[in-house]
């Protein structure tokens, strides 16, 4: 299996987040190199925007310094 790295460059690493707990959250990364079967992050996919199969492909954010 191939799995698909790169990396994307961010101007900010707080992302706006809906959960109930927190305003903003800390994602150094999208996605996962394993896929496992009964992994619980699997649904995050859908909100990434990502075509690619859970377990393909780990994107690394790259923080921009201005």
């Amino acid at each position: 299996m191939n799995i698909i790295e790169k990396e994307i460059e961010v101007k900010d690493y707080l992302i706006k987040s809906n959960l109930p707990a927190s305003d903003y959250v800390i994602n150094p990364y999208v996605g996962c190199p394993h896929g496992c079967k009964y992994c619980y992050a699997s649904f995050m996919k859908r909100f990434s925007g990502h075509k690619e199969e859970w377990g393909t492909f780990y994107f690394t954010y790259k923080f921009l310094l201005s």
